[in-house]
């Protein structure tokens, strides 16, 4: 019948007289017809029943994928056609032009295959729509793996590709998450900040001066400040650090604070914390001037963040942040949860996730839902299944397991805990997530160590070089 797909039998039987290999459904949707039921019928055939996995193209939308685009089309209520079809398939995704669901491929398609896909398939569709039989095709006759099955109806293709969509990979079910490497984010960020800083000294500027105050002789506190001070001077940046006794009171510690926020060589200041119980840690980092706040810990500038405004913004999220944006992960419009509401981790995060991206902190435009330790495990599991993006801060090892994470999902684990291997005894660093177990489930996923620990210091970078530009400007003006 015009404007039906073929039955099931009709697209099985073609299916079976192909290779052995798995075979891959792809259904083209053009323009914005009303087929959304007759592709729905075609996507379950091919990805319910053996040997079919199912692609969506669709082709000739009007928004383009970039978030910018995007955002006005919602503001003008122009993505409607989208939203129906996407809600009416059931689908997560739906994609447009030659961009293709690489989720349920085993791998990518090469951009030059992507290409010549998206040609092959404009080219059908013209001279195609509107028939209601099944075309056998074969680009070489000799070899059955390359052959081609195309039903087209209404504007609705279904193609089940073989030898292009094949790879020798193993199937989709087992692919593992693609790693977020931390430390070549990182590297490649102190990089940037070296040759910025070698071409700000060479306009007449002296080098950027960060200076850090340790207090007490905690171990992981003296190599967190060995690891930024070797970070500064890898990127051109001068730093001292002051060592003070536990035994330091209050008031003679902000005495010191308030001098170093007089020196004028001085750009950035931080005091590692904890600090010991008898002095008050909000006060010492309100105490920190606003300008040269490179933890991004004083109220004025967690306020300026909450309010979107440009400000520098604490290490870790910052970190985030960039990780998110450097790998690629979309953000607009998507569901992301935040496991943890730490004032100086998981708020800020939060905000840098949801807040508007055309402001001062060029946020992400995400859904965001924060979960903390009252949330009870039946939510937060609930809560989890739903986000596309999930942000974990906690230090609980092993919180957010594998039957927690919606299929593709990115995860930022910034959660680290030191724990003892049951099986060599030695001491080994862990974070909130079951890696092993959600790596296979996983679109992207962060390591623990080596995913945002990097990425804080080298924040800790930035921020520092932004405070002595503005305050080289400061000076200038003044």
């Amino acid at each position: 019948m015009r404007g039906m797909l073929q039955t099931p039998a009709t697209l099985t039987r073609h299916g079976k007289t192909a290779s052995s290999g798995m075979m891959t459904a792809v259904a083209v949707f053009a323009g914005a017809g009303n087929n959304a039921k007759n592709l729905r019928q075609a996507l379950l055939l091919a990805a319910g029943r053996q040997p079919y996995r199912a692609v969506v193209i669709k082709i000739g939308h009007p928004v383009k994928q970039t978030a910018s685009c995007k955002r006005t089309a919602l503001e003008k209520g122009t993505t409607h056609s989208e939203q129906v079809h996407r809600k009416a398939l059931g689908l997560d995704t739906l994609f447009c032009s030659e961009t293709i669901n690489s989720r349920l491929l085993p791998v990518p398609l090469s951009d030059t295959n992507s290409k010549r896909l998206y040609h092959s398939l404009t080219g059908n569709l013209q001279g195609s729509t509107g028939c209601s039989k099944m075309v056998h095709t074969n680009s070489n006759s000799g070899n059955r793996q390359n052959q081609v099955l195309l039903g087209a109806t209404n504007g609705v293709d279904i193609l089940a590709f073989d030898r292009l969509l094949r790879t020798n990979a193993k199937d989709s079910g087992e692919q593992m998450a693609k790693l977020i490497d931390g430390k070549q984010i990182a590297s490649d960020i102190r990089t940037e900040l070296r040759e910025q800083i070698v071409e700000w000294m060479g306009q007449g500027h002296r080098a950027p001066q960060l200076t850090a105050i340790l207090i007490g002789d905690d171990p992981a506190s003296s190599t967190y400040v060995a690891n930024k001070m070797k970070a500064a001077a890898d990127v051109g940046i001068n730093s001292t650090t002051e060592r003070y006794g536990s035994d330091i009171t209050e008031d003679q510690l902000l005495k010191r604070i308030d001098e170093l926020n007089k020196d004028d060589s001085v750009d950035g200041i931080l005091v590692q914390l904890p600090v010991p119980e008898h002095i008050n840690e909000r006060k010492v980092c309100n105490s920190v001037s606003c300008d040269k706040d490179v933890d991004g810990f004083n109220e004025r500038n967690v306020g300026r963040l909450c309010l979107d405004m440009n400000t520098l913004i604490p290490c870790t999220p910052l970190g985030v942040q960039e990780l998110i944006k450097r790998s690629q992960i979309e953000t607009f419009g998507k569901n992301a949860v935040v496991v943890g509401r730490s004032k100086n981790v998981g708020m800020p995060i939060a905000m840098l996730l949801h807040a508007d991206g055309r402001n001062d902190t060029c946020a992400m435009d995400a859904t965001v839902t924060i979960c903390h330790r009252f949330t009870p495990p039946a939510e937060l599991k609930l809560f989890c299944r739903t986000a596309d993006i999930i942000v974990t801060a906690t230090g609980v090892p092993g919180l957010i397991k594998a039957d927690m994470i919606k299929e593709g999902a990115a995860i930022i684990d910034v959660g680290i805990t030191r724990v003892t291997d049951p099986v060599t005894g030695k001491n080994k660093l862990v974070g909130d997530v079951d890696f092993e177990e959600v790596r296979k489930v996983a679109g992207h996923i962060t390591p623990v160590p080596g995913g945002v620990g990097p990425m804080t210091v080298a924040m800790l970078m930035k921020n520092t070089f932004i405070a002595a530009k503005n305050l080289a400007n400061q000076r200038k003006a003044n």
